[in-house]
Formats: structure tokens, sequence, C-alpha cells
């Protein structure tokens, strides 16, 4: 429970809610000012401790996040949002292990939170654990069939497992759902080669050129 304590005429709520306007306008040293003279306020207010995580990872400032966030799970274990972005300043500063530790405590507190999956299955990939990821893409697109990065990623994940048909699929869900992605075209092409379809291969690698003619230079 907050406390009523003030710092310079405005509560921790008060200070709280600046720091997430702040934080909204981009201003994110300003908005650390805001939210250390909520923590001030209370010591114990989870949710500042939380945004004060928030805009140091903004910021590129990991390990400073990282304290941050063990400070908000400390207060309230049941934060899966904090859990999750824990994980996330883990990744970002390349301690996978511990990230995934992380993400499955987040996932386990709330069954359901596609962040924890989603970024769960970046981690897996980046640790070549192909399967796992699948698992965890799987779970995500199960959980919001409708974010295109998702389908994605488990698109991604199929083709180097050599799952083609299954990875056309993700592909065309991906471009469904966000038809300007470039990347999403260059693999389904990748894909389409890999299943003997040259000619819808040339016409989706064409379109990924359409969109960022960087993939011209690279099949050129």
């Amino acid at each position: 429970m907050k406390t009523d304590s003030m710092v310079d005429g405005r509560t921790a709520e008060e200070w709280n809610k600046r720091g997430i306007e702040l934080t909204r306008q981009g201003k994110y040293e300003k908005a650390l000012v805001a939210y250390d003279k909520a923590i001030e306020a209370d010591p114990q207010f989870d949710g500042a401790w939380y945004n004060k995580g928030v805009a140091l990872s903004r910021l590129g400032k990991y390990e400073e996040a990282l304290d941050a966030f063990i400070r908000a799970t400390g207060i309230n274990p049941q934060d899966a949002s904090a859990w999750c972005s824990k994980g996330d300043v883990l990744k970002q500063l390349g301690k996978y292990e511990e990230a995934l530790d992380i993400y499955d405590t987040a996932i386990t507190i709330s069954p359901r939170h596609f962040a924890a999956w989603y970024n769960k299955g970046t981690v897996l990939r980046e640790l070549e654990r192909y399967e796992e990821a699948l698992d965890a893409f799987d779970k995500a697109v199960e959980i919001k069939p409708q974010d295109a990065a998702a389908s994605f990623n488990r698109g991604s994940a199929l083709a180097v497992l050599k799952k083609y048909e299954e990875a056309l699929d993700a592909f065309n869900k991906a471009i469904e759902l966000n038809p300007i992605d470039a990347d999403a075209w260059y693999n389904k092409g990748v894909v389409l080669e890999q299943l003997g379809q040259p000619d819808e291969a040339k016409v989706a690698y064409a379109q990924a050129v359409k969109l960022d003619p960087e993939y011209g230079e690279e099949k050129g």
C-alpha cells in the first residue's frame, strides 16, 4: 500500500503519473527524476520501481534497469510483467539462461503472458534450441493470433527445422497480418525454393525487393 508521504508537494502516485507522462514523451531522463521522487515518497511503490526500470531500459542502462526490476519483483512477486521485463533486460545483457528462468517464472504466474512466451522463443532461438523455440512461438501465436511478428518467428523456427510446408503457412500468415514486411516476403521466397517452387519464389523475392531494395543486393 502506498503511503501518503509527499515529496516536493506531490504524492508518490502523482510523481509516478508524471513519470509515465514523461516516458510517453520520450523524456526518459526527466521521467527517472519523477520516478525517484515517487520512490522517495514511498520506497515500497512497486509500480514506480517497475516504471523506473522501463525508462532505464529505454536509455540502454540495462544493469540499472535490472536492479529496478529486482526491486519491483521483490515488492510484488506476483507481477508477471515485471518478471518478463527483468527477463528482457537479462536478454539484452546476453544472460540467456538466466533470462529463460525469469520468463518461466512470469509464465508460471501468468500462463498466457504473450510477451513472456514470445521473448522466451527469441532467447531459445539465440541459443539454437529451435524445437523449444518453436514450442514457445506456437504458444505466443495461440495467445495472440493477430501478432505478425509471432507468426514470422514461428515460420523462421519451422524453416530451420526444415518443416517447409508449415513454415510457408506461417510466413503467409505473417504477410496477411503485415503485408509490408519485407523479411516475411523474403523468407517466403526461401521456403518456396526449398519446396521446389522457383517461380512462386521469384514473385515473393520481387515483393521483398519492392519493399526493401537491400534484398535486391542480396539476391543480385
